[in-house]
């Protein structure tokens, strides 16, 4: 019995320590992530059909109602962790990243949407954050 106790222990503590670190309040800009990849979204039929998975985007379960639902409610979830770049952006730059998303004439800015110059905070990254941590 005290064996399995300490296996358990050996276990979960490790574990939870791991995930009280992973799941830390420091996410940076899940709004900016919410309505960016909402707006990518609306684009993964035209886009990519069924090879959202090559892309990032998820494929819809067999109970989903479109790939643009199943779209959203993933990164309704992915987006709790913030966006990669440790710099949050403002307003007026999710906007405008926003609208060059829904404007784009073809997919490479809805694949790639760093690659737009709205969108170019999307790589900010503050190597002093990094530092610190």
């Amino acid at each position: 019995m005290r064996r399995r106790v300490f296996f358990v222990l050996g276990i979960a503590a490790p574990l939870g320590v791991a995930m009280a670190v992973a799941c830390g309040q420091g996410a940076v800009g899940v709004d900016a992530c919410n309505q960016i990849e909402r707006a990518r979204c609306q684009w993964i039929e035209q886009c990519f059909g069924d090879a959202g998975p090559y892309y990032g985007l998820p494929t819809p379960r067999s109970n989903s109602a479109s790939y643009v639902d199943d779209c959203i409610r993933y990164y309704q979830d992915a987006c709790l962790h913030g966006l990669v770049s440790n710099v949050q952006p403002s307003t007026g730059q999710v906007s405008e990243c926003v609208a060059a998303i829904n404007s784009a004439t073809d997919c490479t800015i809805v694949a790639n949407p760093e690659t737009a110059d709205a969108c170019a905070f999307l790589l900010d990254y503050d190597a002093s954050d990094a530092d610190a941590e």
